[in-house]
Order: structure tokens, then sequence, then C-alpha cells
């Protein structure tokens, strides 16, 4: 999306080192922090590495459990179903992770 009109906004100081301060601790610019927050987004702060770490590891746990369950299917010598259900439930916990540390909130009545 072209970007082409240009708002200018005027702070003191301290206003000015906390909008600063606020995009530092999501990753983001001060002008994609303004952005988000006029389209009603409440931005999250950068999780931890531990989280990402946690992702990995679920990413790689949930993957295996994938082939394995793709080559008991082929076999047929596994309960295929429960293996399903148990990767259904690592998935569930990424997405749960993700909402939870990543995905900006959507809040529409606070500027209503």
């Amino acid at each position: 999306m072209q970007r082409n009109i240009i708002r200018q906004f005027r702070f003191n100081k301290e206003e000015n080192e906390v909008l600063k301060e606020k995009a530092k601790k999501c990753c983001i610019t001060d002008s994609a922090l303004v952005r988000m927050l006029v389209l009603g987004f409440i931005p999250k702060p950068k999780p931890e590495k531990e989280f990402y770490n946690a992702l990995r590891y679920l990413s790689s746990m949930s993957n295996s459990l994938h082939q394995i369950s793709a080559k008991a299917n082929a076999l047929n010598f596994i309960d295929v179903p429960k293996l399903d259900k148990t990767i259904e439930s690592v998935e569930k916990l990424k997405e749960d992770l993700y909402e939870c540390y990543i995905k900006p909130d959507r809040d529409d009545d606070k500027w209503q």
C-alpha cells in the first residue's frame, strides 16, 4: 500500500520518549506504531528469546509427529486417530502462543 499523505504531530519531550520506547519494545517504527493505533490495534511487545525457542521446538515436534503419523498410517500399526489428536493439540498450542505473545490486539471500543 502506497503511503503518500504526510501528517505531522507535535510532541513534548516526554511524549516523544514514550512513543520511541513503546515502538522499540514492539520492534516497529514510530510511524508503524501510530498507524496500528489509528487502525484500532494495540501492538504487543516482542517476546523473549525463550518464546521463540519454545515455538521452534513445538514446530519441530509437530513435524516429527506428522511424519510418524504418515508412516504409521501407511504401515497400519499405530493408533492414527490418537496420534492425529496429539498433532492437533500441538498445533493449537502453537496458535495460542502466537495469539498470546505476537498478534496485536484489536480494540474497536476504545476509539469509538
